[in-house]
């Protein structure tokens, strides 16, 4: 008999959108048939060649560097920043994380003590349950309202009953579009202070915003300084996900206790990415690409859910930022399909995300992990020639759905 692994190492669940995109490929290879993959976390393009070749120059630095952070690269981040949000962070209140996943673990472990409570926004990103999980904390999902937007009074009494210590979101939302409004920050702002509790805004698709919107963030807001952490990076707008790179500002003692446990979890991050990050963040071709990506994706969203809307059962709000949408397809659940000679009843988002690989070769992602089963993710990273593809095959398949 094998020595047993931990509770946690057992218990936590593997990221759906990472596994998702093994199925595909398993299930391209059993069936014979080319499956359209709108599950992607990631853009669809890489960096400029300013990027890449800065990156190949920066492969010199091939010793270990500070571990919160190239400072060069943390004083650019500086002015980003306050370009971007309106605050300026002194470059000591900046640490450069082994990507915005990295930054989000190490705060759980920094904010959270065993057993604490984590207030997460309904629907959130597949991994921050999980994070507060291997910090030992509690996930309590604080719920939206009927468009998927905050309610700061539900949120008010949810945060009291369930002892939230630290809020969590993300603006623009991964996954269903929604950007949060000036209006919206204040009132959770408030909440924040009255309570005295942290809140960290993920802002990671801060880039991706549609109709002209402007992007509001809580850090902006008198007097937040103290309760408020950003968290962001380039993986989104410079389309470097496997560079592994992201960051936090936040009050200084925080930024601090993150940059101890990241001595000893990681040494900190790539120093060639590092480098190239000096470029990105200045480069006036990569500001033209991250423009240029948000174009395209405005345009895949306003087919894809213009023709989502078009389908009986299936209803799609208008994402206003990030590059995901997110219909609602509850109405499906009892039916049933045939595939391969079998039956296959529809009972969850699960079931439809087969129900949609298996009869319109089309993968999105299962809405449960997100904290809502009654929907499913698409993204719309890609080009228009498959957002086109894909509707026409669910339009297709959805005529095979009986009960």
């Amino acid at each position: 008999m094998a020595p047993l692994i931990s509770k946690l190492g057992g218990g936590i669940k593997p990221s759906a959108t990472l596994r998702l995109m093994e199925e595909v490929s398993s299930l391209e290879k059993e069936y014979g048939f080319k499956i359209i993959d709108l599950t992607s976390g990631q853009p669809d393009r890489g960096p400029t060649e300013d990027v890449l070749a800065a990156l190949f120059e920066g492969g010199k630095l091939s010793r270990y560097g500070p571990v919160q952070g190239d400072p060069e690269l943390r004083e650019i981040l500086s002015g980003v920043i306050n370009k971007e949000i309106g605050v300026r962070y002194d470059p000591q209140d900046i640490a450069i994380t082994v990507g915005a996943k990295g930054g989000l673990d190490i705060l759980m472990r920094v904010l959270l003590e065993p057993g604490e409570s984590m207030g997460i926004m309904t629907p959130f990103w597949v991994t921050y349950p999980e994070s507060v999980k291997i910090a030992y904390g509690i996930p309590c999902f604080l719920g939206s309202d009927g468009g998927l937007r905050p309610n700061p009074e539900k949120l008010r009494r949810e945060i009291e009953a369930k002892n939230i210590k630290v809020l969590l979101y993300s603006s623009p939302c991964n996954p269903s579009g929604v950007v949060y409004t000036k209006d919206e920050l204040e009132e959770i702002a408030k909440i924040v202070k009255e309570k005295d509790i942290w809140v960290i805004a993920d802002e990671i698709y801060n880039k991706f915003l549609f109709d002209g919107k402007k992007h509001e963030s809580i850090l902006s807001i008198e007097g937040m300084r103290d309760n408020a952490i950003l968290v962001d990076g380039p993986s989104k707008r410079l389309g470097v996900p496997g560079w592994r790179l992201g960051y936090v500002a936040g009050p200084s003692e925080v930024i601090k206790a993150l940059t101890k446990l990241q001595g000893h979890v990681n040494s900190g991050t790539s120093r060639p990415a590092q480098y190239a990050m000096r470029v990105a963040y200045t480069s006036q071709k990569a500001k033209e690409a991250t423009d240029d990506m948000r174009q395209r994706y405005e345009r895949n969203r306003n087919i894809f859910v213009k023709g989502l809307n078009e389908i009986d059962g299936i209803s799609c709000i208008k994402p206003e930022g990030a590059f995901y949408a997110f219909p609602s397809i509850d109405n499906f659940f009892g039916s049933k399909y045939e595939f391969a000679g079998k039956e296959f009843p529809i009972r969850s988002s699960v079931d439809f995300r087969n129900f949609l690989l298996r009869k319109a070769q089309v993968a999105g992602v299962e809405g449960a992990p997100f904290g809502m089963d009654s929907h499913i993710r698409f993204s719309l990273a890609t080009g228009e020639e498959n957002i086109v593809n894909a509707l026409n095959y669910i339009n297709h398949a959805m005529k095979e759905l009986h009960l």
